[in-house]
């Protein structure tokens, strides 16, 4: 792989920069000492860095010294002619910076230039110390020295002769020799062509061409080279160099001259094809010694001669075409070259259009035939264009055909030819055509009103000019002819039986067109219709049309309960729209009910029309509402309520409880006069009418009530119980809502409570008849009475002096009524027993232990 030589210099400078330490040099080149053979040749690496563009003098020296404040030695290189190069050296040392890329070198080497020296066939002398001298403005600067020996080489080679004095003639014999010192182990070695026209370095005798010998006493080693030259072998380079050296510096070389008659004559041109007024250049080229000098000919005739080898023909015209050959020349003979074609191009020349029928008495569907002429074109024309009074046509082709004209085809025709060189106009040609009426125009208003005058002008163009006028007027599907013969149609006082259509009728003697024109005769609307049904079910597809007569045509509104149908229902609807009439298709729904109204108007003036829609739907929004307290034994009426279109006709009631359904009433109200407990459950209205039935939601009952008493306890029989274990009592109350208070009481002492709790223990050392009382918001009662731990004989005792004690209440209460009852009469007269309620029915059951045994009684507490 080879590396760029820029690359080489950066990497030297980097290398030198960090080996010297931190001090900056501003040249450098290595300090080193070199051996090269003899004959060979030495490349110096060097690089300085310049901080300016100011000018510099640069110098290579070979063994410098130092004296009167200058250096002085062998100047190898200079760039100035106050202190010149060495001529030694002027011929062999080459001074090496790559100029093209000095300004990227330094913006990416920071300014450090390359200063390379290169010296060829190195001598013996040329040994010594080498050193680059860089001075700029008033600072200077010397390298290193890098020492050069230069050691013997017996096998340097050398050329006789060195260079040819006189130039050899062609089929001239020439040897060249190559020698060497005769203490060289081989004879040089020369580079020649062998078969397949290779090259190959050869220095034995396998070819007539070399020749080997010994001369000067064998101090000499002498190949020879011999050859019978040719024409081929100017400028060819003969080279000799050490036998199976690699150091291409080691090679000698000889540049042969050989004298010829001009060879290989040949003629060329910038553009066979070339357009008229432009230019073109043609070149010969030859090979011949001495220079040939060219004589160029056309169609066999002396053009022009002269030294130089290009003729440029400026400005050509049709006339430049032909044949072209050049001829080289020198003292040894001359050289024809091949024959060259120059063809001028240029554009159509005299273009015309020719008529191929008549074109003056041409009439309406009859044929026109013109055709473009060229006289003369190359390239022949390939494109052509006709033009009608200064538009293209759409015909393209050197004969313009229509084969049925018409009016609009009359004109001024011309046509352009194009052969890519040059497009050329021709001259205009007027087509006439002879044509029927045409662009038949009717002036006048197309809509008046009623009562006023109309007048209808008619005008036509046509070739000969028209004749005659026909009018025809067209109210209904048929028409019929009016007297006037004229251009003008007058009509006084138009009605509504006036409006329709009206006919001109134009004739000449090539034929006979019309044009009708519609007038219409301004009237309010009228006759305003508006077709529905008027009695409908909800969700069924109706019609709505709304019509009128009228002229201009009405603006049709259709508008109902919700506004204009055309913005409402455009979710629902299916709406068609014609001249005077507007139907609308749509799903009835409960909202559409009302009053609907359709309303025509126009320029002249305005009227409306109204219809009701009635729309029956079943049931909807069907409830339950209540009045009264769910309490047992109030009284609760329920009440369905319905939204229908026609009323309900019918109700009934159903009651869901544990998952049974019973019809319990038809009627719009469910009444109950005394609730009871088992009149809970789910209770549901259904509505019916003549379209359908709907169900309410369910409305649940929950009567409340007051607790039912229940006591339970661990004995088997009130008379077989152990009486040295107590007894576990439990009240147990079914209420609705749930218990929020338990009493337990002695009847030995009624105002006590003995226990707040469900649950009670009673022992041995208690007995007495207890009980308990169970409240919740409803209402309080009290279980039936236990005998715990006494004997019947003391039971006895208890139940009299119970009774005597009722008695004694008794008494004193109606003591108590004879005197207060004037006080209370005003409080109360509806309840002689005030200060008392009355009391409340409940139930008593006694569990002994697995049995039951149940007594009911009235309390009042």
């Amino acid at each position: 792989m080879t590396v760029p030589e820029g690359i080489h210099l950066f990497l030297f400078v980097l290398l030198m920069v960090f080996c010297t330490g931190s001090k900056e040099k501003l040249i450098i080149v290595p300090e080193k000492a070199v051996e090269i053979k003899e004959g060979s040749c030495v490349t110096i690496p060097c690089a300085y860095k310049k901080e300016n563009d100011e000018t510099s003098t640069l110098l290579w020296f070979k063994d410098p010294k130092y004296e009167s404040q200058m250096y002085i030695g062998t100047i190898v290189y200079s760039n100035t002619r106050e202190r010149p190069q060495s001529s030694d050296y002027s011929s062999r040392a080459e001074y090496i910076i790559n100029a093209t890329s000095l300004k990227q070198q330094t913006q990416q080497d920071n300014n450090w230039i390359k200063c390379d020296l290169r010296i060829t066939d190195l001598q013996k002398t040329d040994s010594g110390k080498y050193m680059f001298r860089f001075i700029y403005s008033t600072r200077k600067f010397m390298s290193d020295a890098l020492t050069l020996t230069v050691t013997d080489n017996p096998c340097k080679v050398h050329i006789e002769p060195s260079e040819l004095i006189n130039p050899l003639q062609e089929s001239e014999e020439l040897t060249v020799r190559c020698s060497t010192s005769g203490s060289c182990d081989s004879y040089p070695e020369w580079l020649i062509h062998t078969s397949g026209q290779k090259q190959e370095w050869i220095s034995s005798l396998t070819t007539h061409m070399i020749g080997l010998t010994e001369e000067e006493g064998g101090d000499r080693k002498v190949t020879k080279l011999k050859l019978n030259v040719t024409w081929k072998d100017d400028n060819r380079t003969l080279s000799c160099r050490p036998a199976k050296s690699e150091d291409s510096c080691q090679i000698r070389n000889i540049t042969l001259s050989v004298e010829y008659a001009p060879k290989d004559t040949k003629a060329t041109v910038s553009s066979e094809d070339v357009k008229e007024g432009g230019s073109v250049t043609l070149s010969c080229s030859s090979a011949g010694r001495p220079d040939v000098s060219f004589t160029w000919f056309r169609n066999e005739k002396t053009e022009k001669a002269q030294q130089m080898s290009v003729w440029k023909l400026i400005n050509v015209k049709q006339e430049d075409s032909g044949e072209y050959y050049c001829e080289a020349e020198n003292k040894h003979g001359a050289n024809k070259s091949n024959s060259i074609r120059i063809d001028v191009k240029y554009g159509p020349q005299g273009v015309t259009v020719h008529p191929l029928v008549s074109v003056t008495d041409l009439k309406e569907g009859g044929k026109l035939k013109l055709k473009c002429s060229v006289q003369n074109s190359n390239p022949t024309v390939n494109q052509f264009t006709w033009y009608k009074n200064s538009q293209a046509l759409y015909k393209t082709g050197e004969t313009l055909i229509i084969s049925e004209v018409t009016a609009e085809d009359r004109g001024s025709y011309y046509c352009q030819a194009d052969n890519g060189i040059k497009t050329v106009k021709s001259g205009d040609l007027w087509v006439s055509v002879m044509y029927s009426p045409r662009n038949i125009k009717i002036e006048g208003s197309a809509s008046v009103k009623v009562g006023t005058p109309l007048t209808l002008t008619c005008s036509a163009d046509a070739n000969p000019p028209s004749l005659m006028y026909t009018w025809k007027h067209k109210p209904g599907l048929s028409s019929f002819p009016l007297s006037v013969k004229t251009g003008q149609l007058n009509i006084l006082k138009m009605t509504i039986q006036h409006a329709g259509q009206y006919t001109c009728d134009v004739t000449n003697t090539i034929g006979t067109r019309s044009h009708t024109i519609t007038v219409g005769v301004l009237y309010p609307p009228s006759n305003l219709s508006l077709i529905m049904k008027e009695e409908v079910r909800e969700f069924e597809v109706i019609s709505i049309i709304c019509s009128v007569q009228s002229f201009p045509d009405s603006q049709l509104t259709v508008t109902g309960p919700r506004g204009d149908l055309k913005s409402v229902q455009k979710n629902r609807v299916n709406s068609t729209a014609s001249a005077n009439m507007f139907t609308q298709y749509f799903n009835v729904s409960e909202s559409d009910a009302g009053m609907y109204t359709c309303k025509a108007e126009n320029s002249e003036g305005n009227s409306e029309t109204k219809r009701e829609l009635i729309v029956l739907h079943a049931p909807k929004n069907v409830s339950v509402s209540s009045k009264g307290e769910q309490k047992s034994g109030s009284e609760l009426t329920l009440t369905c309520e319905a939204h229908s279109k026609p009323a309900p006709s019918s109700y009934e009631w159903k009651k869901r409880f544990n998952g049974r359904i019973n019809t319990v009433g038809h009627e719009q109200e469910l009444q109950f006069t005394s609730l009871k407990v088992t009149d809970s459950g789910q209770y549901v209205c259904i509505a019916h009418n003549s379209i359908g039935k709907t169900e309410s939601t369910s409305v649940e009952i929950k009567v409340k009530y007051a607790p039912n008493m229940n006591i339970v306890h661990n004995m088997t029989t009130l008379t077989q119980w152990n009486w040295e274990i107590p007894v576990r009592l439990t009240c147990s109350a079914d209420a609705y809502p749930a218990v929020t208070e338990y009493k337990w009481y002695r009847e030995e002492d009624n105002t006590t409570v003995v226990s707040h709790q469900q649950n009670f223990t009673v022992w041995q050392k208690s007995p007495g008849m207890y009980y308990c009382t169970a409240a919740n918001a409803i209402g309080k009662s009290q279980s039936k009475s236990i005998k715990l731990f006494i004997s019947s004989n003391f039971l006895m005792l208890y139940h009299i002096i119970f009774l005597l004690l009722i008695l004694s209440g008794a008494t004193i209460f109606l003591i108590h009524r004879l005197i207060i009852k004037p006080r209370f009469d005003q409080q109360s007269e509806t309840d002689p027993f005030y200060l008392f309620p009355f009391p409340s029915e409940t139930t008593t059951t006694v569990y002994y232990y697995g049995t039951v045994s149940k007594n009911s009684s009235k309390k009042n507490y």
